[in-house]
C-alpha cells in the first residue's frame, strides 16, 4: 500500500531537485520531463519559460502525459501559466478517474511567453509494488497573434490600437485611416487631411470632415476656390448646418471663416444656415476651426460660378455673318464672323483669314468687330496674242465680273479648255473659267493662210517678185552663205541640214551652239534690204536629223534641219507659218500634183534681192530614177525613199543656189490651207532637169517631237 506523507513535513525530510530552463525564442521545440522517456525522477521541480518573437504567441500540446494521478494534482503535477494567468495544472493518465489529465488539449497565449513548471514528490520508485511514471513530451510552436482581434488583449508595453483600420501580417499589424484623414507619427492615431485644399474646377462640393457625422476635434481646414478670371464664385450652404456655438458670445469655439480675395465675407456658426453667398470673385479661401470638444454634425457647401457678360456683338455691314449669334455671351464666349460670298473679312488695309473674339475677364471683346469689302480680281491675266472684253463689268474688277478672251484673227486662233472662253471674278479672288478653273486660253499660230495666195504661174528664174503676204512662211537663212527655210509655229524655222553642215565643210564650224550663235534667220518681207533692216531673230538651237551625212557628197538622205529662234515672233500678215501635211495624204507627191518653191536664190548669175516663186509639178519615181540613171556617169547621186523631184526637163523653171533650205507647198484642198511637202535639196545644175526635194511626209514625227505637235 502506497502511505504519502504530508508535503511539508517530506520538504524537511529530502532535498529536493530544482532545475529552471529558459527556452531560447524559436517558431518550434519540444519539453521533456526530467529522464523521459524513463520515469522521471522523484523530488524534482523543473521550469521551463518558453518566449517566441514578437507577433506570435505560444502554442503547447502535449504528445504524450503520464503522471501520479491525485485529487487535485496535490502530488505530481504539471503547471501551465501564460499572460500572468494560470491555464490548469495536470497529472494523471489517459483514461484515469482521478487527477486531470491534458488530453489533446491546446494551450495558447496570448503574448509571446508561456511558463511550465514540473513538480513530483519522493513516491515514484520501482520498488516492486510501485509501477513508475514516465512523464511528458510537449512541443510548442510560434503561432501569428492577429493584433487586430478585439479578443487579444494587448501587453501593458503595448500601443494603443488603431483608430481607424487594423491590418494584420505575420509577426505584426499596421494601422490606416478613412479618406481624408491621415496617419499620425504614433501609428496608430488618425487626423483629418484638410489643409490646404485647393478647387479649381467651375463648380464642386466641399464640406467639413465626416459631414453629416460630426466632425473630429482639433481640426485647422482650409480650403481654397481658385477660378479663372472672368468668373464669379457662388457658395450655397447645405442642410444639415450645424457647427458648436455659445448663446451669449459669437463664435467661440468653432468657426467657419470665408474669405474673398483678401476680403472678410463673415464668419459663422450654429445652427442657422448662412443660404447662398454671392462672393463677386474668383478666389474664395475658407477657414475651419473646432476646439476639443464638442459633437455638431459641420457643414457642406455647393459652389458654382457665373461668368462675366459681354456687350452684344453688331456687324459693321450688310455683308457681314456672325455665326451662330447667341442670345448671351458671356466670359470666354466667342463669336466667329464671315462675310458673304465674294467678300473678304477686313482690319483695316489688311485682309483676314478668319475672325475669332473671345469675351475677356472684365467684359470686352478682345479684338474689335471687322468689315466685308468685296473681292476684288485685279486686271485680268493677259493673253499673249490676244485681248479681252469685259462681259459684265462691276467696278473696280470686282467679285462677279465677266471677260471673254479673243486672240489676235485671223493670225491665231483661241485654244480653251473646256470651261470656255468667259472667265469670271470667283470668291477667292481669282479670273476662273465656267469649270472654276484657274487657266488662260493660249493662242497658237494659224498656218498656211496667207493673205495674198498666190493663183499665177511665175518662174523664180528670172520670174516675178512675188507679193507680199503670199509667202509669209518663208525666211531668209544665213550659215553658211544664203539659204532658204519656212516658220513652223512662231518660233520654228524648218530647213535643210546642208545649210547648215554644207556637203565637204564638216569640220569648219560643226560645234551646233556655236552655229547658233552665228546664225541669222530674216522674216516678214520679200525685200532682203527690207529684211537686213527690219534686224535678225537669233537661234537658241539648231536640231539636225540624225541620218544626214555631211561626208557623203553623193547622198542627201535625211537632209533636213530645224532652228529653234530665241523669242517667238508676232505673226501677222507678213510673217504666217505654213502648215505640215497630214501623214496620210500622200496625193502631193503624185506625178503632176503643182507645188509652189519660193526663194531668195540666184537670178540670171545674180543673187536676187527679192523673193521670187515657182510653180513645180511633182514627178512620177519612176521618171525621177530614169532620168537619174542616164546622169549616173557624170553624177552617182543617192535617189532614196525620203526624196521625191519635182520640175520639168524642157522648161527653165526650177530653184537655184540660194534656195535651199525652202519650202516646195501645195493647197490642201480639203482643209484650204498651204501645206510644207518637200524642201529644197539638191538637183544637177539649175533649170538643167528635175530638182530633188527632202519629203516632210517622212519625217513628221521627228518634226513633232521636237516642236511638240500642239504648238504648230
Amino acid at each position: 500500500m502506497d502511505v504519502h506523507v504530508p508535503f511539508l513535513l517530506w520538504a524537511f525530510l529530502f532535498l529536493e531537485v530544482i532545475s529552471s530552463s529558459p527556452v531560447p525564442a524559436k517558431l518550434f521545440g519540444e519539453i521533456r520531463s526530467p529522464g523521459y522517456p524513463k520515469p522521471y525522477p522523484n523530488n524534482n521541480i523543473s521550469i521551463w519559460d518558453i518566449h517566441v518573437p514578437k507577433g506570435y504567441v505560444v502554442k503547447l500540446t502535449f504528445r504524450y502525459f503520464d503522471l501520479e494521478p491525485s485529487e487535485s494534482c496535490f502530488y505530481d503535477y504539471v503547471k501551465i501559466k501564460a499572460d500572468k494567468k494560470d491555464l490548469g495544472r495536470y497529472c494523471g493518465q489517459l483514461g484515469s478517474t482521478t487527477g486531470n489529465h491534458p488530453g489533446r488539449k491546446e494551450f495558447v497565449s496570448k503574448g509571446n511567453r508561456m511558463h511550465l513548471a514540473f513538480h513530483s514528490d519522493f513516491s515514484n520508485e520501482d520498488n516492486g509494488t510501485v509501477i513508475p511514471y514516465r512523464g511528458f513530451l510537449a512541443y510548442y510552436q510560434a503561432v501569428d497573434l492577429n493584433e487586430c482581434d478585439p479578443n487579444n488583449a494587448a501587453e501593458k508595453d503595448e500601443r494603443p490600437q488603431c483608430q481607424h483600420f487594423c491590418h494584420n501580417y505575420v509577426g505584426g499589424y499596421f494601422c490606416s485611416c478613412r479618406t481624408g484623414y491621415q496617419l499620425q507619427s504614433d501609428h496608430h492615431s488618425c487626423r483629418a487631411e484638410c489643409s490646404n485644399e485647393l478647387f479649381t474646377e467651375a463648380s464642386g462640393y466641399l464640406s467639413s470632415p465626416d459631414y453629416p457625422q460630426p466632425y473630429p476635434e482639433d481640426l485647422r481646414c482650409n480650403y481654397s476656390i481658385r477660378l479663372e478670371k472672368g468668373l464669379s464664385i457662388i457658395l450655397k450652404f447645405l442642410e444639415p448646418f450645424e457647427i458648436d456655438d455659445h448663446q451669449q458670445v459669437h463664435c467661440p469655439y468653432d468657426q467657419l471663416k470665408i474669405q474673398a480675395q483678401g476680403r472678410e465675407i463673415g464668419e459663422f456658426c450654429g445652427k442657422e444656415s448662412p443660404g447662398s453667398i454671392e462672393t463677386n470673385s474668383n478666389e474664395v479661401d475658407i477657414l475651419f476651426l473646432t476646439d476639443e470638444s464638442g459633437f455638431s454634425r459641420g457643414w457642406k457647401i455647393r459652389y458654382t460660378s457665373e461668368k462675366i457678360r459681354c456687350p452684344q456683338p453688331v456687324p459693321q455691314d450688310q455683308f457681314t455673318i456672325i455665326r451662330d449669334l447667341q442670345p448671351v455671351y458671356q466670359f470666354q464666349d466667342y463669336f466667329i464672323v464671315s462675310c458673304k460670298t465674294g467678300y473678304n473679312l477686313m482690319e483695316g488695309n489688311r485682309k483676314l483669314l478668319s475672325f475669332t473674339a473671345v469675351c475677356q475677364a472684365d467684359g470686352t471683346w478682345h479684338q474689335s468687330m471687322p468689315r466685308c469689302e468685296i473681292v476684288n480680281c485685279g486686271n485680268p491675266p493677259a493673253l499673249t496674242n490676244g485681248a479681252f472684253s469685259y462681259v459684265n463689268k462691276p467696278a473696280d474688277n470686282s467679285y462677279q465680273a465677266v471677260i471673254t478672251y479673243r486672240c489676235n484673227e485671223p493670225y491665231y486662233h483661241i485654244v480653251t479648255g473646256p470651261g470656255g472662253e468667259n472667265f469670271t471674278c470667283s470668291p477667292e479672288g481669282t479670273w476662273v473659267d465656267g469649270d472654276g478653273r484657274v487657266r488662260i486660253p493660249a493662242c497658237l499660230p494659224v498656218c498656211g493662210k496667207p493673205v495674198n495666195p498666190v493663183t499665177e504661174v511665175q518662174r523664180i528664174l528670172g520670174g516675178k517678185a512675188a507679193r507680199r503676204g503670199s509667202f509669209p512662211w518663208q525666211a531668209l537663212t544665213g550659215i553658211h552663205g544664203r539659204g532658204g527655210g519656212a516658220l513652223l509655229g512662231d518660233r520654228w524655222i524648218l530647213t535643210a541640214a546642208h545649210t547648215i553642215f554644207p556637203k565637204g565643210a564638216i569640220g569648219k564650224n560643226a560645234n551646233l551652239d556655236e552655229l547658233a550663235e552665228e546664225a541669222n534667220v530674216f522674216l516678214g518681207h520679200t525685200s532682203v534690204e527690207e529684211l537686213l533692216k527690219m534686224g535678225n531673230h537669233p537661234v537658241r538651237r539648231i536640231f539636225i536629223h540624225p541620218d544626214y551625212n555631211p561626208k557623203d557628197d553623193h547622198n542627201f538622205d535625211g537632209d533636213i534641219a530645224l532652228l529653234e529662234l530665241k523669242h517667238p515672233v508676232t505673226l501677222g500678215p507678213t510673217v504666217l507659218p505654213i502648215c505640215l501635211p497630214d501623214a496620210t495624204n500622200t496625193t502631193f507627191y503624185m506625178d503632176g500634183h503643182v507645188g509652189y518653191v519660193s526663194g531668195f536664190g540666184v537670178e540670171k548669175y545674180f543673187i536676187s534681192n527679192h523673193l521670187k516663186y515657182v510653180s513645180l509639178p511633182a514627178v512620177a519615181r519612176e521618171k525621177c530614177q530614169s532620168w537619174l540613171d542616164s546622169k549616173k556617169n557624170d553624177v552617182p547621186m543617192v535617189f532614196s525613199e525620203n526624196m521625191f523631184c519635182a520640175g520639168f526637163l524642157t522648161v527653165k523653171q526650177d530653184t537655184c543656189q540660194g534656195d535651199s533650205g525652202s519650202v516646195l507647198t501645195a493647197l490642201d484642198t480639203e482643209s484650204g490651207r498651204w501645206v510644207a511637202t518637200g524642201i529644197v535639196s539638191w538637183g544637177i545644175g539649175c533649170a538643167e532637169g528635175y530638182g530633188f526635194y527632202t519629203k516632210i511626209i517622212n519625217y513628221l514625227d521627228w518634226i513633232k517631237g521636237i516642236v511638240k505637235e500642239d504648238k504648230l
